[in-house]
């Protein structure tokens, strides 16, 4: 039966197919040799292989049937195979090797043995190929991160359509042999089938760019919002959605704290032990506070040792509590290796409903609370109501003085 639904010959579409994955090859190749990275050389290695798998196809006939058929099958699984490191590779994941060459190995076998029965290749080939892209449509849509959903759902539905059109194709060896005498017999499947292998070379080429594309959005996003070290906002983002809150709460009629938190003698950390250590005690420091910090908190790192806590809905004394646990688990907290006692002064304020405040205000006062805590002393919480002028707020905390 040659169904006019695909007109086309197969052996036409498979030659496309073959042109399709040179050229997107050769493009990857060409714009990214010397920068391959994150699985894109498994994906042009992938293409690579699959052209010459594509070539041997459109020779069958022509040439031997275990180089048409089982060499050509083996090199399809190969390519899937690399295909599915590579897809791996772009989330970081570790790529065994036995899970790129298996495969080959055991679909050339397999095909091997079945060299002479045509239709059960087909009837067998759907399945197994189906599985393969099933797994490589899985591993990409099950990792997606939260930032986006277009290139994953592209590249993962892509696969989904070649897994059905391969299993339509078995079934339909299964049920109408006289019709699949061949793996390029006319018939509607054969050329669907093709059809979607040459629309699923570029289709999944150009999702996997675009993946990459859409994560590297999402990393310079990211590196501008981000202090890389504690992966805290930094100061400009902590600006911008401080106001938001700060506006908020003006709206709602509700309090607002800001705390200010500074490691004392941090200097000296640097000075004995070096930077890479001190980077460790920031990075040990901001765990802490997340941990301790609400879900609606907004922790920053302000710069350098100095850090905030913005805390919506938050009245003075539950953010004096707040700091002094903050300050307490420091106080007994072994932020590295090395034999170091690292403390915390903390300055804290809160926003009232008084008129007139800004978020310089409310920053302007924190800072002088975290002033007179280091003048007293440090390892200590001072509070300072906006209202107040004069003397500090402060809890008497049996703190022991470290200068």
């Amino acid at each position: 039966m040659n169904d006019p639904l695909f007109p086309l010959d197969a052996r036409t579409l498979v030659v496309v197919a073959f042109t399709s994955s040179i050229l997107m090859a050769a493009v990857l190749w060409f714009v990214f040799a010397g920068r391959f990275r994150d699985g894109l050389a498994r994906w042009t290695q992938s293409l690579w292989v699959q052209a010459l798998a594509w070539l041997l196809i459109a020779l069958l006939g022509e040439i031997p049937d275990v180089v048409s058929v089982a060499a050509a099958n083996g090199l399809l699984a190969l390519g899937w195979s690399l295909q599915f490191a590579a897809v791996l590779e772009f989330q970081r994941r570790r790529v065994p090797s036995v899970l790129v060459w298996a495969p080959a190995v055991i679909v050339f076998v397999l095909f091997f043995l079945l060299i002479d029965d045509a239709r059960l290749r087909l009837i067998v080939g759907g399945p197994l190929y189906g599985a393969f892209c099933t797994l490589i449509a899985g591993a990409a849509f099950t990792h997606r991160p939260t930032y986006g959903f277009r290139a994953y759902g592209l590249f993962a539905s892509g696969y989904l359509v070649a897994a059905t059109v391969l299993f339509l194709r078995s079934v339909g060896a299964w049920v109408e042999p006289q019709e699949y005498a061949a793996a390029l017999a006319p018939h509607s499947h054969q050329g669907l089938l093709y059809f979607v292998a040459c629309a699923l070379v570029v289709s999944s080429s150009l999702a996997y760019l675009l993946m990459h594309r859409e994560r590297a959005d999402e990393e310079t996003r990211r590196l501008a919002t981000t202090d890389p070290l504690t992966d805290l906002f930094n100061r400009r983002t902590f600006i911008e959605l401080a106001e938001r809150e700060l506006a908020r709460s003006r709206r709602d009629s509700t309090s607002l704290s800001l705390m200010i938190l500074d490691l004392d003698h941090f200097k000296q950390v640097n000075d004995t032990y070096g930077h890479l250590v001190g980077d460790d005690v920031l990075v040990a420091f901001t765990g802490l506070i997340r941990d301790r910090a609400r879900r609606g908190d907004l922790v920053v790192r302000y710069g350098g040792e100095e850090f905030c806590v913005l805390l919506p809905a938050t009245s003075l004394p539950a953010a004096v509590a707040l700091a002094e646990r903050i300050r307490a688990s420091t106080a007994v907290t072994a932020l590295t290796a090395h034999p170091i006692k690292i403390t915390v002064s903390v300055g804290v304020t809160a926003y009232a409903g008084a008129p007139g405040v800004t978020l310089e205000t409310l920053l302007a006062r924190a800072d002088e609370a975290l002033y007179r805590a280091k003048h007293e002393g440090r390892n200590r919480v001072v509070a300072l109501p906006l209202a107040e002028t004069g003397a500090a707020q402060q809890r008497p905390l049996p703190l022991e003085h470290v200068g």
